[in-house]
Protein backbone atom coordinates (compact mmCIF):
# COMPACT_ATOMS: atom_id res chain seq x y z
CA UNK A 1 0.00 0.00 0.00
CA UNK A 2 1.02 3.44 -1.11
CA UNK A 3 1.41 6.15 1.80
CA UNK A 4 -0.61 9.09 0.56
CA UNK A 5 -0.01 12.83 0.91
CA UNK A 6 -0.73 15.81 3.17
CA UNK A 7 -0.02 19.17 2.90
CA UNK A 8 -1.64 22.45 5.10
CA UNK A 9 -1.57 25.37 2.36
CA UNK A 10 -1.52 29.05 4.15
CA UNK A 11 -3.66 31.63 1.61
CA UNK A 12 -5.19 34.34 2.58
CA UNK A 13 -5.24 34.10 6.22
CA UNK A 14 -6.89 30.53 5.97
CA UNK A 15 -5.38 27.38 5.97
CA UNK A 16 -6.45 24.85 3.46
CA UNK A 17 -5.36 21.30 3.97
CA UNK A 18 -4.96 19.27 0.29
CA UNK A 19 -5.00 15.18 0.69
CA UNK A 20 -3.71 13.08 -2.19
CA UNK A 21 -4.21 9.06 -2.22
CA UNK A 22 -3.77 6.20 -4.56
CA UNK A 23 -7.01 4.14 -5.08
CA UNK A 24 -4.88 0.99 -5.51
CA UNK A 25 -4.08 -1.62 -7.85
CA UNK A 26 -7.98 -2.35 -8.43
CA UNK A 27 -8.98 1.40 -9.40
CA UNK A 28 -6.37 2.90 -10.48
CA UNK A 29 -7.11 6.09 -9.71
CA UNK A 30 -5.35 9.14 -7.45
CA UNK A 31 -7.43 11.08 -5.62
CA UNK A 32 -6.44 14.76 -4.63
CA UNK A 33 -9.07 16.36 -2.23
CA UNK A 34 -8.94 20.29 -1.62
CA UNK A 35 -10.19 20.91 2.50
CA UNK A 36 -10.92 23.90 4.52
CA UNK A 37 -12.31 23.94 8.09
CA UNK A 38 -13.05 20.43 7.20
CA UNK A 39 -15.16 21.04 4.56
CA UNK A 40 -14.35 19.28 0.96
CA UNK A 41 -14.07 22.29 -1.55
CA UNK A 42 -12.48 20.39 -4.51
CA UNK A 43 -11.43 16.80 -5.74
CA UNK A 44 -9.07 16.00 -8.77
CA UNK A 45 -9.24 12.35 -9.74
CA UNK A 46 -7.04 10.97 -12.44
CA UNK A 47 -7.00 7.42 -13.72
CA UNK A 48 -3.73 6.45 -14.21
CA UNK A 49 -3.87 2.97 -15.88
CA UNK A 50 -3.12 4.55 -19.94
CA UNK A 51 0.03 5.89 -18.19
CA UNK A 52 1.74 2.84 -17.13
CA UNK A 53 2.54 0.60 -20.00
CA UNK A 54 4.65 -1.70 -17.83
CA UNK A 55 1.66 -2.60 -15.34
CA UNK A 56 1.14 -1.26 -12.08
CA UNK A 57 4.52 -0.30 -10.40
CA UNK A 58 4.52 1.56 -7.43
CA UNK A 59 7.64 3.98 -8.21
CA UNK A 60 5.49 5.32 -11.14
CA UNK A 61 2.33 5.79 -9.54
CA UNK A 62 4.04 7.83 -6.63
CA UNK A 63 5.83 9.87 -9.07
CA UNK A 64 2.39 10.42 -10.46
CA UNK A 65 0.86 11.05 -6.76
CA UNK A 66 3.64 13.73 -6.11
CA UNK A 67 3.37 15.37 -9.06
CA UNK A 68 -0.96 15.76 -8.87
CA UNK A 69 -0.29 16.82 -5.38
CA UNK A 70 2.18 19.80 -6.45
CA UNK A 71 -0.32 21.15 -9.34
CA UNK A 72 -3.33 20.88 -6.19
CA UNK A 73 -1.15 22.85 -4.10
CA UNK A 74 0.00 25.38 -6.57
CA UNK A 75 -4.41 26.06 -7.64
CA UNK A 76 -4.63 26.46 -3.97
CA UNK A 77 -1.93 28.99 -3.81
CA UNK A 78 -3.32 30.55 -7.05
CA UNK A 79 -6.79 31.31 -5.29
CA UNK A 80 -8.56 28.36 -7.65
CA UNK A 81 -10.68 27.24 -4.69
CA UNK A 82 -11.07 30.86 -2.82
CA UNK A 83 -14.86 31.14 -3.06
CA UNK A 84 -14.90 34.99 -3.27
CA UNK A 85 -12.84 34.58 -7.06
CA UNK A 86 -16.47 34.08 -8.53
CA UNK A 87 -17.27 30.99 -10.72
CA UNK A 88 -14.00 30.93 -12.65
CA UNK A 89 -12.07 30.70 -9.07
CA UNK A 90 -15.02 28.92 -7.15
CA UNK A 91 -14.62 26.14 -5.05
CA UNK A 92 -15.91 23.65 -7.14
CA UNK A 93 -14.11 21.67 -9.16
CA UNK A 94 -16.22 21.71 -12.44
CA UNK A 95 -14.89 18.73 -14.22
CA UNK A 96 -16.79 16.50 -11.29
CA UNK A 97 -19.77 18.28 -11.89
CA UNK A 98 -22.16 17.94 -14.83
CA UNK A 99 -23.23 21.14 -16.96
CA UNK A 100 -26.53 21.36 -15.04
CA UNK A 101 -24.78 20.78 -11.73
CA UNK A 102 -22.57 23.37 -12.88
CA UNK A 103 -25.51 25.91 -13.84
CA UNK A 104 -27.26 25.29 -10.95
CA UNK A 105 -24.36 26.59 -8.51
CA UNK A 106 -23.77 29.69 -10.51
CA UNK A 107 -27.18 30.32 -10.29
CA UNK A 108 -27.57 29.79 -6.30
CA UNK A 109 -24.52 32.05 -5.96
CA UNK A 110 -25.64 34.93 -8.06
CA UNK A 111 -29.48 35.01 -6.51
CA UNK A 112 -27.91 35.37 -3.28
CA UNK A 113 -26.55 38.76 -3.90
CA UNK A 114 -29.12 39.32 -5.89
CA UNK A 115 -31.47 42.36 -3.40
CA UNK A 116 -34.61 42.63 -6.36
Amino acid sequence: MITGFNTDVPYKGQTYHVQTEDKGKDNPMVESLIYKGGEILGARRTAYSKFLPNGYEEKTVVKFMENQHRRVIDEVKRGRFDKDRGLLGDATNVGDQSLDQVILNYLAANKKGDKK
